[in-house]
């Protein structure tokens, strides 16, 4: 098995290295970088996931033995590595932001370290309830403070694993980061019990077991469920195009008339195959819309030629404001609705405290978008026959990362989910793929299929169950930084999950599971003392 495998390893060679190297900080490092190792190939391009659930072994046998200080530094120096090797692709739009967003990012895994000092003391049982639920509260603050960065969050290592993350339509995708911090607990304290005692088990340690594998089989049979369930049935046939246009074109005006060209050629070839909907990705329309009157006719009259109802990205004007917008132009080529971006990306898209800090427009030189105020559904009409127009909601680059969004959407009626976006800004780096386990997520939360149309990729089709089911892709299987176009059947689903209707519950419960362990920390005769 993977786990005994693992063990004997660290048991072997790490433990046994360790033991007789001469220099101190050896004891901390090698464990850190064994940690990180295991936590970097469990994300793309890796991906492999099983190593989440061992990864954090290492580093908290590092944490062992130090004090509070060592152990917040210790959290701190992990974060600062993970975060380098995960995020490193933001260094393409700013260098300073990228060393200022790891810098804060890392603060999250120091003071979980500095947790895990204080419940040390805990018995088994405790830490592997009051250690994950931790994670869980920093994972979601960081989720949402200061606008939110849930990326690289633990669950999303597991986009891979089916089975396990079918829970996130009960607990949020925080319910399988949960999981993960447990089990590594439990092999934690298992392998340090028996490296003192010469045991793997005793009554504790089984009565922990005994508890894992209840949750495992709930949580595996309720996965299985999922997966095997027969799906709603209704479909529409939905189409995406990547055009693969480079930043510095998209950027420059001499440019849109080759743009233009480009997607009209690929959605010529597109409409051959009948769907109900094809897609472009996000800002896919060269220039301003509306302020590009010439390009916009041309566009409306392909899409009334084709007759297939068209959704793009674009840059739209209203009353002197910028919003990034999605809109659909009907298989007539009239504009039927327009959906501008809720959630907007500090740095990117607007500049926090512009008027109290000035100085931060000329590190950042660019103006202002404006949030919309409504989470739109479309109307995908003609789409079914005698059951009404399918309906769908976009989320605009990094929106579907915020959970919220996709519940709202969802509640209002969207039977699916569309992700448009632009991650050229990147470069070929592994950021599209890290995009698109948020997606998978959003899926499983909602019950939704989620389709996803990125002008560089990745473009795919997920299923409500998490499963991408077709990628935009070239004849040697590449994903990103090719042009290309996909069809698929997606189903359409408008019942509400626990999650959609309820949120964050699971959040709420480890926050009280935490807090019951803060007081019985202050009660105890230690306390918070070294």
């Amino acid at each position: 098995m993977f786990w005994e495998t693992f063990i004997h390893f660290y048991e072997k060679y790490v433990d046994e290295f360790l033991a007789n190297f001469r220099f101190p900080a050896a004891r901390l490092i090698i464990p850190l970088l064994l940690s990180l190792i295991l936590l970097v190939l469990a994300f793309p391009p890796a991906d492999l996931w099983i190593l989440a659930w061992a990864a954090l072994v290492p580093f908290f046998m590092a944490l062992d033995g130090k004090t509070a200080r060592a152990a917040f530094g210790t959290g701190y120096l992990l974060g600062v590595l993970f975060f380098s090797f995960t995020i490193f692709w933001i260094i393409h739009v700013t260098i300073l932001g990228t060393t200022l967003l790891i810098l804060y990012l890392a603060l999250y895994s120091g003071f979980f370290a500095l947790g895990y000092h204080y419940f040390s003391k805990r018995n088994l049982l405790e830490k592997m309830f009051l250690l994950p639920a931790l994670w869980v509260i920093l994972e979601y603050t960081r989720g949402h403070f200061l606008s939110g960065f849930g990326w690289a969050s633990l669950c999303h290592s597991q986009y891979k694993n089916l089975l396990t993350i079918q829970i996130a339509d009960i607990t949020g995708m925080l319910g399988v980061s949960f999981l993960i911090v447990m089990v590594n607990v439990f092999l934690k304290e298992t392998y340090a019990h028996h490296s003192t005692h010469g045991k793997w088990l005793n009554k504790e340690s089984i009565r922990a077991l005994a508890v894992i594998v209840v949750i495992a089989i709930a949580v595996k049979g309720y996965g299985a469920y999922q997966l095997w369930k027969p799906s709603s049935g209704s479909t529409v046939s939905v189409a995406v195009i990547q055009g693969n246009i480079p930043l510095e074109e998209r950027n420059d005006p001499r440019e849109a008339i080759r743009i233009m060209k480009t997607y009209l050629d690929l959605t010529k070839e597109t409409a051959l195959l009948k769907p109900d909907l094809m897609i472009w990705p996000e800002s896919s329309f060269p220039g301003f819309i509306w302020e590009e009157p010439q390009l916009f006719a041309k566009l409306k009259e392909a899409v009334a030629e084709h007759k297939v109802p068209l959704l793009f990205g674009a840059i739209t004007q209203r009353d002197g404001r910028y919003y990034n917008s999605a809109l659909l132009l009907d298989k007539n080529g009239e504009l039927a609705q327009q959906y501008d971006k809720l959630h907007l990306v500090p740095f990117g898209e607007y500049i926090p405290l512009r008027g109290r800090l000035p100085f931060l427009a000329d590190i950042v030189p660019i103006d202002d978008f404006t949030a919309g105020k409504e989470a739109t559904v479309f109307s995908l009409k003609n789409a079914l026959s005698g059951s009404g127009p399918a309906k769908f909601s976009v989320l605009i680059c990094f929106e579907d990362a915020i959970e919220r969004i996709s519940r709202k959407m969802s509640s209002r009626g969207a039977d699916f989910l569309i992700n448009i976006t632009n991650d050229a800004w990147f470069q070929d780096s592994k950021e599209p793929f890290m995009h698109m386990q948020s997606s998978v997520f959003r899926a499983v939360e909602n019950r939704r299929s989620v389709v996803r149309s990125a002008n560089t990729g990745v473009s795919c089709f997920i299923d409500p169950q998490g499963k991408v089911t077709k990628y935009v892709r070239d004849a040697k299987g590449k994903k990103t930084f090719i042009t290309g176009f996909t069809m698929e059947q997606v189903s359409l689903n408008n019942t509400g999950t626990f999650y959609a209707r309820y949120g964050d519950i699971f959040v709420l419960g480890c926050g009280i599971v935490f807090g019951l362990g803060i007081v019985r920390l202050f009660l105890s005769p230690s306390g918070f003392k070294d």
